[in-house]
């Protein structure tokens, strides 16, 4: 075959790459990745061959949509460390990374461990020293309460999730009420301690996980 023969079908195998993931970016975010490569392949206008031509599965593309927005929580907690005050700071973070999983299904999903095991060991250990950096300066600032502990910020973001459901039925805007009331629970002068101490670091897969049972 002659090269300007082949350059044509190079230009369309990269733009029905690229259609494949702009579709699965959309699909992940409204149904969460529940959604098939058929799925996505159809919202992109394409058949199912060139989909699995791209993609062997509906966990690689996952994958490559999902990467960019799971780094980008820990960029979100790197810039909320530059924030003079810790308890500001902290709010920050978690109202930023709430609001790109009430506007992305499948990123929370992917998040609370309903995803490719893989990715999820690639992503969450990053993710949790920059918290828990984050957690740790806000607590010796005596801004958040003795008694709460990293892990908590996880096991906030896991019950979320129904927050996050009602906000889609319900108003867009719903699930910061909740979040306002989890965060208000952090702060020292909540009021008495908690009656039982929190999960033990290594059971953050555990917490992230309860919330699909």
């Amino acid at each position: 075959m002659s090269e300007p023969a082949q350059r044509p079908a190079r230009r369309d195998s990269v733009r029905n790459r690229q259609r494949l993931v702009t579709a699965a970016r959309e699909v992940f975010a409204e149904h969460g990745i529940g959604a098939t490569l058929d799925d996505i392949a159809r919202h992109a206008g394409l058949g199912t061959g060139t989909a699995y031509r791209h993609f062997p599965n509906k966990h690689a593309i996952a994958a490559e949509v999902l990467r960019e927005a799971t780094e980008q929580i820990v960029v979100d907690a790197e810039e909320a460390l530059e924030v003079d005050d810790p308890w500001d700071g902290l709010v920050q973070f978690f109202e930023r990374t709430a609001a790109r999983q009430a506007a992305d299904r499948g990123l929370y999903e992917t998040l609370t461990g309903q995803g490719d095991d893989d990715e999820q060991s690639r992503i969450w250990p990053r993710i949790v020293a920059s918290v828990t950096e984050l957690f740790d300066r806000a607590q010796r600032a005596g801004a958040v309460r003795a008694d709460a502990a990293p892990q908590d910020v996880a096991a906030i973001f896991a019950m979320l999730g129904p927050a996050f459901a009602m906000s889609r039925a319900i108003d867009p805007e719903l699930w910061r009420r909740y979040l306002a009331l989890m965060l208000d629970a952090l702060k020292p002068t909540s009021g008495a301690q908690l009656p039982v101490g929190p999960p033990p670091a290594e059971a953050l897969d555990a917490i992230l996980r309860s919330s699909k049972n």
